[in-house]
């Protein structure tokens, strides 16, 4: 019974003097406060299913373990003691949906449970609550909000009305409202520390609250101490009474919840041998039951941290040290096996272990996966943007149009500065200790993330950010590297500098930000010391030739073709790299500033598209410009789609810009089809993407091949756009594509001709052994000729569909998808039912001579 406890019997009990009255006010209290609060838990257990216990019983169990804790000479007033309780019966008691006034309905209205469904959707988490898809997630959600926001709720519990419906009285946790008024705050935020990182503790706790009015003054409350023996008391109690064998029998518990239940039910209380705890297992565990081992193992050394942070704490205040300094056993896995035995197995390190990690950052994060040549900047844009993306979302007055990323370049001294400014949500000190330094870290989609932003989860797709490995590429441009930033809504004082002197090959530093490393104008700044003469030495010159100790990086043949990167400047760099981001990003280079995104690409005009990517995506001309005003949206939705625009006359180019989100992947060669087209990244290296394909776009095909040949000025740039869209599946009927009879026809003419004729006719030459095709009629002859075969259709386009003589003409016209014989189909279908195809193989001396007539004609019957 906690009353029986040593530390309960010299603070609270009485002792005799002058103050008896005073503690029996402070225990009569919490006598009252301890009922409530067990009125307040008793439906954890089915608002939280799985978790182990969460009862009186355990509360009271956590006196004990502050015994073990503490020893024979620990001091603690009657103030302190009736503070600490208060903060045990209310660290956990935020845990069932009675602690929140709106009930579920307010629950449900958290940041937090979005964040929870879009959790569990993501995952297809699927716990046993219920056989029902949608009421798990609903349970899931409300369960998870629970958990997220309990220490938080616990702050306000103890202030906390509730009104009876019975009479309409107001009732609280704690009746003496002199004492309520008087403790209820230090013993929320007590309650709430107990989810703190330990390094906020003395700086959120750090003032001793003073004596309640007429009791001894030195009753004060040192909110630091009774703080940390609350994080240890309820770290240690892990022991068979949290875990009853029968009541898991009763009770629907998940499978993660079940290997906590296992191993906790194994476990003996804990005792204090020669300062350390001692926790031992009432039989060994078997090798089917390794995994609950292991997460004990887990557990024991969460325990062992907390104790040794919580007494390094104690010896910076000069307070008196627990007996308990750490947990037996928690150094190895073999140590602990010697106290929590196991039989018939052994239990290894838990952690998969990396003896080298700035070989393995350097490589996974640098050179060896990121063969572009841009990939440190093209990341340390996209955290930027995805920064920006994030305050917009938890920030109510902050848009995506006032997010702005500033890329500078600096030059003083013969060395080359880079900077990257963003006014994004930025990072706290705990984010830049950990999150940002954890290789292969996801952030986003992350429970750090919800807890650091919440509501942000359900968003979580917007951003870019995937692998957690980003961050280190920067690595392979510069090992001189500081990071400045504070969270969006602190101040600028709060801002926090991560300092790398020699790169991955030595630890940070985190400091206080000095002089120009804050500001009111960005929330985080990255900046690089790069070699000297950086920027002249990755400019190539005339001839594509790169200068420099560079030049194996930017100069890179990948997929037989030079780095899209390679032969521009560092404007058009940029440009290519997040033109199509719809964030303010500038660049700063030798005092000359530019803007190197269009936020507007989707909306703007043909003319203003062209002057901002030309040279980038495609190069100026008459012909070119011209061609510009087939510039058309892709159909497909935002973020996803696009725009492009066809020109008859590129040659070179032939290139559509995939960006995901914004940020550059690489360029699709579509032939004459130029512009910007949003996929997916499909790889780390963000050089593949999703399978993309204008052809499939119907209404954008319709759209600019109308737009095309209202722009022609001959029949050359007709006939030219005609075979693009032959191409595409998306040949006009109205145009010219054929040649008979020294006669320009479209596919509405030829139609004509055919239905009049009753037969069509075509021939295939051989372009490889036994292959044919419908090549396009190349030679002036089928014009101007004097003898011409009247009937004999000549293509002024590509029909691609390569024919053997060996094929069966009628089933590959009737089930093949290439476009030669489905336009045969098409003048089957004209010619009626009971038409007939026939093809004849004509063998010529010579080399690829021979050729293949083709005759498809109607049954004169019909």
């Amino acid at each position: 019974m906690y009353t029986n406890t040593k530390i309960w019997s010299k603070s609270l009990e009485q002792q005799g003097d002058r103050y008896d009255h005073h503690r029996d006010r402070l225990r009569l209290a919490y006598f009252g406060f301890r009922t409530r609060v067990g009125e307040l838990i008793q439906t954890i257990s089915s608002d939280m299913p799985g978790l182990t216990v969460h009862d009186l019983n355990h509360l009271d169990a956590l006196w004990e373990m502050a015994d073990i804790l503490t020893g024979e000479n620990y001091e603690l007033n009657p103030a302190e003691a009736f503070v600490l309780g208060g903060a045990i019966l209310l660290h956990d008691s935020a845990m069932t949906v009675c602690a929140y006034s709106g009930g579920v309905a307010e629950i449900r209205s958290t940041a937090e449970y979005a964040d929870a469904l879009a959790h569990f959707q993501s995952t297809s988490t699927r716990n046993s609550l219920t056989a029902t898809p949608d009421l798990s997630a609903d349970a899931y959600g409300i369960s998870e909000t629970l958990r997220m926001k309990h220490a938080s709720k616990a702050e306000a519990l103890a202030l906390q009305q509730w009104v009876s419906p019975i009479d309409g009285t107001e009732n609280y946790l704690i009746e003496d409202s002199e004492l309520r008024d008087h403790y209820a705050c230090s013993i929320g935020r007590i309650a709430h520390s107990h989810h703190w990182n330990i390094n906020d503790v003395p700086k959120l706790l750090g003032n001793t609250l003073g004596a309640f009015s007429g009791f001894p003054a030195d009753w004060t409350i040192d909110q630091v101490k009774v703080a940390l023996l609350l994080r240890c008391v309820d770290a240690m109690q892990i022991d068979d009474r949290r875990a009853p064998r029968f009541l898991a029998s009763v009770r629907p518990i998940s499978p993660e919840s079940l290997e906590h239940w296992r191993f906790q039910n194994k476990l003996t209380q804990p005792h204090l041998q020669e300062g350390k705890l001692v926790y031992t297992s009432k039989s060994p565990f078997q090798v089917t039951e390794a995994a609950a081992w292991n997460l004990c193992f887990d557990t024991i050394q969460m325990i062992d941290q907390e104790l040794r942070d919580s007494n390094d704490l104690h010896l910076q205040k000069n307070l008196s040290q627990f007996k308990a300094k750490g947990v037996a056993g928690a150094g190895s896995a073999d140590s602990l096996a010697k106290y929590i035995e196991v039989t018939d197995w052994r239990p290894l390190p838990l952690n998969l272990k990396v003896s080298n990690v700035p070989h393995l950052a350097r490589t996974l994060g640098g050179q060896d996966l990121y063969s572009n040549p841009l990939s440190p900047l093209r990341e340390l844009i996209q955290n930027a943007a995805d920064a920006i993306e994030a305050r917009a979302l938890v920030e109510e007055d902050f848009s995506i149009e006032d997010g702005s990323i500033t890329v500078r370049f600096k030059e003083a001294e013969g060395e080359t500065t880079l900077q990257i400014d963003d006014n994004g949500v930025g990072m706290s000190e705990h984010i830049l200790t950990s999150a940002l330094l954890d290789f292969g870290f996801s952030f986003w989609k992350s429970s750090t993330a919800r807890v650091e932003f919440p509501g942000i989860q359900k968003n979580a797709d917007r951003f870019r950010g995937r692998y957690g490995i980003g961050f280190f590429s920067i690595f392979m441009w510069s090992s001189e590297i500081i990071v400045c930033s504070r969270r969006f809504n602190a101040g600028i004082d709060e801002t926090r500098v991560l300092e790398f002197r020699k790169g991955l090959e030595s630890r940070p530093i985190l400091r206080g930000a000095k002089g120009q490393e804050k500001s009111s104008k960005w929330t985080t700044r990255i900046q690089l010391k790069l070699k000297p003469n950086f920027l002249d030495t990755l400019i190539p010159d005339h001839s594509g030739k790169v200068y420099g100790r560079y030049i194996d990086q930017f100069s890179a043949i990948r997929r037989g073709r030079p780095s899209e990167f390679s032969n521009k400047s560092w404007v058009e760099r940029i440009k290519l790299l997040c033109g199509a981001l719809q964030i303010n990003v500038s660049i700063d280079i030798r005092g000359q500033i530019e803007a190197v995104s269009l936020p507007s690409w989707r909306d703007c005009s043909a003319t203003e598209f062209a002057k901002f990517f030309s040279g980038v995506l495609f190069e100026s001309g008459s012909n070119n410009d011209r061609f510009l005003a087939t510039l058309t949206s892709l159909s497909q939705p935002k973020p996803l789609g696009g725009r492009c625009y066809i020109n008859p006359y590129d040659t070179n180019s032939h290139a559509v810009a995939v960006y995901e989100k914004g940020i550059f992947i690489q360029f699709a060669h579509i032939p004459n089809v130029l512009g910007i087209v949003e996929s997916r990244t499909t790889n780390a290296a963000r050089d593949r993407h999703s399978q993309i394909s204008v052809s499939d776009d119907s209404l954008w095909l319709s759209s600019v091949r109308s737009k095309a040949f209202a722009i022609c000025r001959h029949i050359g740039e007709r006939i030219s756009i005609q075979g693009l869209f032959s191409i595409m599946g998306e040949l006009d009927p109205n145009q010219p594509a054929f040649i008979r009879n020294r006669e320009f026809l479209s596919l509405n003419d030829l139609m004509s001709q055919v239905i009049q004729d009753r037969s069509f006719a075509i021939r295939l030459v051989e372009v490889e052994d036994n292959i044919f095709r419908w090549k396009p009629a190349e030679q002036l002859s089928t014009i101007v000729g004097l003898n011409v075969d009247e009937k004999r259709i000549h293509s002024l386009v590509n029909f691609k569909g390569d024919i053997a003589p060996t094929m069966d003409i009628s089933e590959v016209a009737l089930s093949s998808r290439e476009p030669l014989p489905r336009f045969l189909r098409i003048i089957c279908d004209v010619l009626g039912p009971s038409s007939s195809i026939h093809m004849v193989h004509n063998e010529r001396d010579g080399y690829h001579n021979d050729y293949i007539d083709i005759v498809v004609a109607a049954n004169e019957q019909e």
